[in-house]
């Protein structure tokens, strides 16, 4: 157990160790929502950048390509040979799927997405829903996140983990009114003073730290932190009963830091933003030039009555003249701008198909998608592959924490997800007999179209079948109802085709005809239903004039002008005036 000292000393050493990383991230964020700072005394202080931005353009697409296909689940059985074990396994992957729904894993995945290749980490932690029996994924900020050291990549599970964050005072004395009274001193502290929280989570316990102080936490120290008058209280310690710190951070892949796909392109932006900026004055310059009063030689000049065109008043100067100073901006301010944006793109990978541009050198769509997908797919099937072993050890910690809070009672809820879809029962420590899955996406690097168009290939060539690709394919929900809705399609199509040649053929009266075609029409019935209806008629009115032991009355078959039969020995009658092709065509 470590003391509130050791946690705040904890605290202020990460806050140090990671100040650089934090800045990066918050200038990121800043250009991100489009607040660029541009130090000029001619600009007003609100003005905007007038640049394009690259940044979040570059950074939403490639998110929304990563999150735009979900992952799928595999719980392999602890014994394959048992049907115990195999059901078990396919519980316990129904009970992950309900889990994620109950969570907005969709929604998450799209924010995770940014967080991964922006701040180049992305954080979640699990709680546990006592009231829904489940646990519950909580995305954290990465920019107030701080974990402890991890060795590797595929190292996301961090020893302890320390969230600091600000809340109001209000917010405070809502939820902890005890130690509310101690931050409001004298009763002069208003109700947005921001408070200080720190939230330190590991294997044994978890502990809520407030702490009223200036933003900068490198004032606190193990040693001196109450001398500093700073008000500092323990708001809540709880055990934690899982035995490992229900968190797992994921890391984009650099060199040996952690490096947003961005990161490149800050000081370009910057830069392009400076450059347009004294454009734009110059241009101003242009259209409102400044007029100066330039004396003549041995003259003093002097403005003797200033001019007003509102009132009509004539100005009046002696000594001097009056000239007004042109600007043009400088002929190489657009080429310069030009050029970082370029490099803009090329450092950051952001085509110019993003702003739905086309490029002018490329004369064939087919060409046009190699180089998008040479530039695009392999960031995202990276990124994929990391929120996919995130992910796996996500569903780790959450069978784990199931079984830790309660593993004795039984849940029981219905799952939508397709491929999962329907009611899972499970008590956690009967069907959870192991924590074991597997998270993948069906095709790694691939958006919803590409997904879609490459999977229609491979079941083309026939290396996959279509079943295969209804369960990967994003726009099926069901596949089970697709598959039986294609064959029954099939099958009617066949159909279809079976009365329409026996109509041509003249083996369908066009009575029967006319009637099966009433039923389709007016939406009565379907067409097979149709079909049985009419055969059903034709029988029984075969009954009525035919003796039942007749040969002639057999089930299916009719006599001659009695509906649907058996091709007769005769030769057939002409066909109506009216084609019976055009009949079965109003169907």
């Amino acid at each position: 157990m470590k003391t509130v000292e050791e946690i705040v000393a904890l605290y202020t050493a990460r806050s140090r160790t990671n100040d650089n990383a934090k800045q990066k991230m918050r200038t990121l964020r800043d250009y991100y929502n489009g607040d660029v700072v541009i130090p000029l005394p001619e600009l007003d202080s609100d003005e905007k950048s007038a640049v394009a931005n690259l940044l979040g353009q570059g950074l939403d697409q490639t998110a929304m390509r990563i999150a735009s296909t979900n992952p799928d689940i595999f719980c392999p059985p602890v014994d394959s040979t048992t049907k115990r074990a195999r059901h078990n396994a396919d519980i316990r992957r129904k009970a992950l799927f309900g889990w994620w729904e109950n969570s907005r894993m969709d929604l998450q995945l799209a924010k995770r997405a940014r967080h991964l290749i922006g701040y180049a980490t992305t954080c979640v932690q699990l709680r546990f829903d006592k009231k829904n029996g489940a646990p519950v994924w909580h995305l954290r900020d990465p920019l107030s996140t701080y974990p402890a050291p991890m060795i590797g990549v595929d190292d996301m599970r961090p020893r302890d983990i320390i969230f600091g964050y600000h809340r109001q005072l209000g917010w405070l004395r809502q939820m902890y009114p005890e130690a509310a009274r101690k931050f409001s001193g004298d009763g002069t502290t208003t109700e947005d003073q921001p408070i200080e929280l720190i939230e330190y989570i590991d294997e044994e316990e978890q502990v809520l730290i407030g702490m009223r102080a200036p933003i900068q936490t490198t004032m606190f120290m193990a040693g001196n932190a109450r001398e500093n008058k700073a008000v500092i209280e323990e708001l809540e310690r709880v055990p934690n009963p899982l035995g490992q710190t229900p968190v797992v951070c994921a890391e984009r892949i650099s060199l040996d830091g952690a490096q947003g796909q961005f990161d490149g392109i800050l000081g370009m932006y910057q830069m392009q933003a400076r450059l347009m900026a004294l454009e734009v004055i110059a241009v101003q310059k242009g259209v409102f030039p400044d007029t100066w009063l330039v004396g003549r030689a041995g003259e003093t000049p002097q403005i003797v009555n200033p001019s007003d065109g509102l009132t009509g008043e004539v100005g009046i100067i002696r000594g001097g003249d009056l000239k007004d100073m042109q600007m043009q901006p400088g002929y190489m301010t657009n080429p310069a701008i030009d050029r970082l944006e370029r490099a803009q793109r090329l450092t950051a990978g952001i085509p110019q198909e993003f702003g739905g541009e086309s490029t002018s050198n490329i004369r064939t769509g087919r060409r046009g998608d190699a180089v998008m997908s040479a530039v695009v797919d392999f960031t995202v099937q990276e990124a994929q592959r990391i929120m996919a072993r995130s992910l796996q050890e996500e569903n780790r910690l959450a069978i784990d924490m199931a079984k830790a809070y309660a593993g004795r009672r039984k849940y029981s809820f219905y799952v939508t997800t397709k491929n999962a879809k329907g009611h899972v029962d499970y008590v956690p420590n009967e069907n959870f007999d192991t924590n074991d899955n597997v998270v993948s996406y069906s095709h790694p690097g691939a958006d919803i179209n590409n997904l879609v168009i490459g999977g229609g290939q491979r079941v083309g060539m026939g290396t996959m079948s279509k079943r295969s690709f209804m369960v990967i394919d994003p726009l099926v929900d069901d596949p089970e109802f697709e598959h039986d809705t294609v064959i029954a399609e099939q099958l009617e199509q066949a159909l279809l085709s079976s009365v329409q040649q026996q109509a041509a053929e003249g083996i369908i009266p066009a009575a029967d005809l006319a009637r099966i075609m009433e039923l389709v029409r007016n939406n009565k019935l379907e067409l097979a239903e149709a079909v049985e209806k009419v055969q059903k008629e034709a029988q029984q009115r075969q009954a009525e004039v035919v003796p039942a032991d007749s040969p002639a009355a057999q089930p299916g078959l009719s006599a001659p002008g009695m509906g649907i039969e058996a091709r007769p020995e005769l030769p057939p009658e002409p066909p109506p005036e009216r084609n019976l092709d055009e009949l079965m065509a109003a169907l």
